[in-house]
């Protein structure tokens, strides 16, 4: 199993304030979304524990949302989130709500597929600098 304790932490704050939003969102609507149509706060709702639940799923598995190996949920559930922020941003889109933001699902950013190809030539390029020979692939930068 991966060591990944902060990260998992870190996973596991953003799951429990997803779930208490979703919660809370049910209950007792709040800001924006106590004027907006009940229709509009239970979607919402549905969104935020569903990203709260692959939150969840990264801090168990201790693995991620973005994750090179593990199970199918490790490997690609950063491409939920995003359709999920896809989907919240559809939702604010038909609500005549004021004050509905667009993109409420801001976790989406941090977790995005780009963020391991970043790394890998971040690892490359470092790689490169030890070695002071340029890939293979690559022309020599002049």
């Amino acid at each position: 199993m991966p060591k990944m304790k902060l990260g998992a932490a870190f996973y596991a704050l953003i799951a429990a304030g997803w779930l208490a939003s979703a919660v809370v969102l049910v209950l007792r609507p709040f800001g924006a979304y106590a004027d907006a149509e009940r229709w509009l706060q239970i979607a919402s709702a549905i969104v935020f524990a569903l990203n709260g639940l692959l939150f969840a799923v990264g801090a168990v598995t201790r693995r991620g949302l973005a994750g090179q190996s593990g199970p199918w949920i490790c490997r690609n559930g950063w491409a939920l989130v995003v359709g999920l922020a896809a989907v919240m941003f559809v939702l604010s889109l038909l609500t005549d709500a004021e004050g509905i933001s667009p993109f409420p699902t801001a976790t989406a950013v941090f977790i995005p597929h780009w963020v391991n190809r970043l790394k890998e030539k971040y690892d490359e390029g470092v790689a490169e600098a030890v070695t002071g020979a340029p890939d293979e692939g690559r022309p020599p930068l002049r």
